[in-house]
């Protein structure tokens, strides 16, 4: 039978890939917050151009009126892409705490995989100095008869 150390092994190996896999989900919902920011900006960047054309533009009170109806379905697309942009963040935040959880789990069982290895290593030592102890003890009583 392998050691408890090499079996423990296998379980760090799986939870390492598990890790792994979080993180790169992690870098994916970080990114998205990100592009979502980069929408906002956008949206909020045209919503003020378009403000700003509006009153350069002196238009008459029918075109003004269809002006704000546009502006204010920009100024939706904004309020949607904040909402986007929390729960973008909500979800960057819920996988973080999965990695945190998988990053203790994998320290965890690689501090018990070392203190196997420990306990291991004091068994083999005293095991080798038991046998030393019996062959010092032989010759000595072979040398003695």
């Amino acid at each position: 039978m392998k050691p408890k150390s090499q079996r423990v092994q296998l379980l760090i190996d799986l939870a390492k890939r598990k890790e792994e896999a979080i993180s790169r989900q992690l870098a994916n919902d970080r990114a998205k917050v990100e592009y979502d920011k980069n929408k906002l900006n956008e949206l909020k960047e045209y919503a003020g151009q378009y403000e700003s054309e509006r009153n350069l533009l002196g238009l008459s009170p029918y075109l003004t009126t269809n002006y704000q109806h546009f502006v204010d379905r920009v100024q939706q697309a904004i309020h949607q892409q904040e909402a986007a942009i929390g729960r973008s963040e909500q979800q960057a935040d819920m996988t973080m705490r999965g990695w945190q959880e998988a990053k203790v789990k994998t320290q965890s069982m690689d501090w018990l995989k070392n203190k196997y290895k420990k306990i291991e290593q004091a068994q083999e030592d005293r095991k080798e100095q038991q046998q030393n102890d019996e062959l010092s003890m032989r010759r000595f009583f072979n040398n003695n008869d």
